[in-house]
């Protein structure tokens, strides 16, 4: 379809006619021969297309190849709005737009289409294009800290009250695990604990374990200062999940860690940590003076 701008195209549909060797032309036609904008209105292309079922995957193909090789950069999206009502589940309109008003045009035209066929849409997919490059970029007005109200964060920063640590570790293997393995695993890593919580306190520290709901089990170790819980489900993964008030530092926790391994192939697949406490805690315990004004205030 051409717009009333010196014949430029601003809509272009793959229908049920066209093929793999037809779209594949048309897109390297734009790579290699010509610049997009002496056929293509900039600003306002719409490439539209639908998918059926699976075999119709080449259309999904083609669109977000245009997207990424010839329009390339934002405002260029790729979108996948799904189809409800339809006895194939399947069922996706697809589009490339360089529009720079997208979203709205979204809304007109999903509420259009359910409308007149009575279906239900969902926006699926909104993929962008790459920033725009602009080299020796200068911003009109440049922004320093000074420019914004920092009541809100000092205040939040203030009522911080950091009580401890939390580390938070996921493992995986393809050896085989059991439960036994899993409580010697833990009753070992626990020798190699030496923070303060563990080396004051005179109170036994005994390891609960529970197995009664589906495979694996959850063991548990809690201390006046401190805890450890143990998750593993049965298979090859084990969650590890350790706090303490006091001493517990990155440090410690690799150490507990490559205790639990032990001689084990388990392996660190994700290792979060977190200060606890209360007044929307952030920051560690070891690094917050509350008599102390942050750099920023």
């Amino acid at each position: 379809m051409s717009s009333e701008k010196d014949g430029l195209f601003n809509v272009i549909i793959v229908d049920s006619t066209a093929n793999k060797i037809i779209t594949s032309v048309f897109a390297r036609t734009f790579k290699d021969f010509y610049d997009k904008y002496d056929v293509l209105e900039k600003g306002k292309i719409i490439i539209l297309s639908a998918m059926t079922d699976r075999s119709d995957e080449w259309h999904e193909n083609f669109l977000k190849s245009f997207k990424e090789k010839v329009l390339l950069s934002d405002p260029a999206v790729y979108v996948e709005v799904a189809l409800y009502g339809t006895a194939d589940d399947d069922f996706k309109l697809l589009l490339v737009s360089e529009h720079d008003d997208i979203v709205n045009k979204l809304k007109v035209v999903t509420k259009s289409v359910e409308t007149t066929t009575g279906l239900e849409s969902e926006v699926q997919l909104i993929n962008g294009g790459l920033w725009l490059m602009q080299d020796d970029f200068k911003a009109s007005h440049p922004y320093s800290p000074d420019d914004y109200d920092k009541t809100s964060p000092l205040e939040q920063w203030k009522s911080q009250h950091p009580l401890g640590l939390q580390t938070i570790t996921q493992m995986e293997t393809k050896g085989p695990l059991s439960k036994e393995w899993v409580r010697n695993l833990l009753v070992n890593a626990m020798t190699s604990l030496s923070v303060s919580s563990l080396d004051l306190i005179d109170e036994e520290i005994q390891i609960q374990e529970y197995d009664d709901l589906g495979d694996g089990c959850v063991l548990m170790a809690t201390w006046s200062e401190g805890s450890v819980f143990v998750l593993w489900d049965g298979r090859g993964h084990v969650d590890i999940n350790l706090f303490a008030y006091e001493g517990l530092d990155e440090e410690e926790s690799e150490a507990f860690n490559r205790w639990f391994r032990g001689n084990t192939s388990l392996r660190v697949v994700l290792y979060d940590e977190h200060p606890r406490g209360f007044g929307r805690v952030v920051s560690y315990k070891h690094d917050s003076d509350r008599e102390a004004e942050p750099h920023w205030a």
